[in-house]
């Protein structure tokens, strides 16, 4: 009988967090979405996205008070996952800009990253036409989750014993917290449908990061 072989798994790459929120989050969400869906927020000028409306949210303040145990989790779980005295407890996250996106079939966000330390994505409504087109998609799936997916890349490298890239389709409620500089991209859908995400940036002050 062969010796048992101890071994040591070594994770490897960013930390990227996924989490869901509270259906009467992303009703708030919703309903904040609404009083800002104006000409005077537009802002697709300053964002990659390929989509016909986005739009700057204007309450940071009452965001941050139910986002911020997640902030506390995502650091907590970082913690645990980076194993070192690395003290990010100690760093204070700042929200940065937030917006809210409304896309619609044949919108599509190109490959890209944020300027900030963390940023994150969350979903208050996914139509369920989205989630049966994805299902019913006849494509490869490698790389990319097909339609209405959205990937995170490290390095790009593409061989088959690394694991580089993680495809998700998203479901109403889930949340993305990951490093701002983690490139990531949305596939387009064909549905006659609307799809809400609410994304923004983080930036860490003081501590040691």
């Amino acid at each position: 009988m062969d010796k048992f072989i101890e071994y040591k798994y070594y994770y490897w790459g960013p930390f990227l967090y996924k989490t869901q929120i509270t259906p009467d989050e992303c009703q708030k969400l919703l309903k904040e979405g609404k009083k800002c869906r104006k000409e005077s927020n537009d802002f697709r000028s300053t964002l990659a996205g390929h989509l016909s409306e986005e739009y700057k949210l204007e309450n940071k303040k009452d965001f941050h008070k139910w986002f911020e145990k997640y902030l506390t989790s995502y650091v907590n779980g970082y913690q645990n996952w980076k194993g070192d005295l690395n003290k990010l407890s100690q760093t204070n996250l700042i929200l940065d800009d937030i917006w809210i996106n409304y896309m619609k079939n044949k919108d599509f966000n190109p490959p890209h990253t944020h300027k900030a330390d963390l940023s994150f994505v969350v979903y208050p409504s996914i139509p369920d036409k989205i989630i049966e087109e994805n299902k019913n998609f006849l494509g490869t799936r490698n790389p990319g989750g097909g339609p209405g997916s959205i990937s995170f890349s490290y390095a790009l490298n593409m061989n088959k014993h690394y694991v580089s890239t993680v495809d998700h389709l998203p479901q109403t409620g889930d949340l993305f917290i990951f490093p701002a500089d983690l490139t990531h991209w949305v596939y387009p859908f064909k549905s006659e449908v609307e799809r809400v995400s609410v994304s923004g940036n983080i930036f860490f002050t003081g501590g040691d990061k």
